[in-house]
């Protein structure tokens, strides 16, 4: 599915602007609260579907975010052509929503105003590579272009693909607790509490050397590199309501 425009004839204030790269969520606040079980949506099949949908998901994200700024813009624009220049972009980009956000919802049971999660079911993980480490790599023989990633891990199930982004979130969390600790330890005012805050960062410092070495051996993941996430499948959650979830629970037998 390629966007050619996109959602919602919806007043633009309310709708909620959280997303998540790796859930894929978009939301209404009041919506959210009440949604509080997930019920399996579709299953996206091989690595072009899967990076066709997650393009798609950032194309209605930003286009949320389009929106939200020419509605801030138009409503703070005094009468005149500047403010019907402004409402008719305005207009046009909900419009290009609205029409993007129905191919999605016929194309993956997908909207921008519901909560989703994407769980990755198959995912090969590549680092990518310096500018020295993609010189050194050998011409391909076929006439394409070097290579600037490499493969280094596979995960062949849903556990595996939450275990591995488990272990990179801790990472991430503890490497921003370092630098927080870092900064206080910096701007200490005293001895005393300088060296408080010297024990406390060296503890960290050691927790998550220790954590970092055992993603390397587990995963090839080290943190001082960036890395890619390639997914061949994927299955896509709604948080449905306990109606909603009790609707699908009835419908299941008789999809079989």
């Amino acid at each position: 599915m390629k966007f050619v425009n996109t959602l919602l004839p919806v007043v633009i204030a309310s709708v909620s602007l959280s997303a998540s790269a790796q859930n894929d969520i978009g939301s209404v606040a009041n919506q959210a609260a009440a949604q509080t079980q997930l019920v399996k949506i579709s299953t996206i099949e091989g690595k072009a579907a899967n990076d066709e949908f997650t393009r798609n998901v950032q194309v209605l994200q930003a286009q949320r975010q389009e929106i939200v700024k020419l509605n801030e813009a138009t409503n703070a624009a005094p009468a005149g052509k500047g403010h019907d220049d402004l409402q008719a972009q305005l207009d046009a980009a909900v419009k290009r929503l609205d029409t993007d956000n129905q191919t999605m919802a016929k194309t993956y049971g997908y909207s921008i105003l519901r909560n989703y999660v994407r769980i990755p079911e198959k995912s090969e993980i590549f680092i990518v590579l310096t500018p020295e480490e993609i010189a050194k790599q050998p011409n391909p023989t076929d006439g394409s272009e070097v290579s600037k990633t490499i493969k280094v891990c596979t995960l062949g199930d849903a556990q595996a693909n939450q275990s591995f982004q488990t272990t990179v979130q801790n990472l991430q969390q503890m490497r921003q607790q370092a630098a927080t600790l870092k900064g206080q330890l910096d701007s200490a005012p005293d001895e005393s509490q300088k060296n408080y805050l010297q024990g406390q960062f060296d503890l960290l410092l050691k927790q998550l050397n220790d954590a970092n070495a055992v993603a390397t051996k587990s995963y090839m993941f080290n943190l001082n590199r960036q890395y890619v996430m390639s997914i061949d499948k994927s299955t896509l959650y709604i948080a449905a309501t306990p109606e909603e979830a009790a609707k699908a629970a009835a419908a299941a037998p008789a999809a079989k």
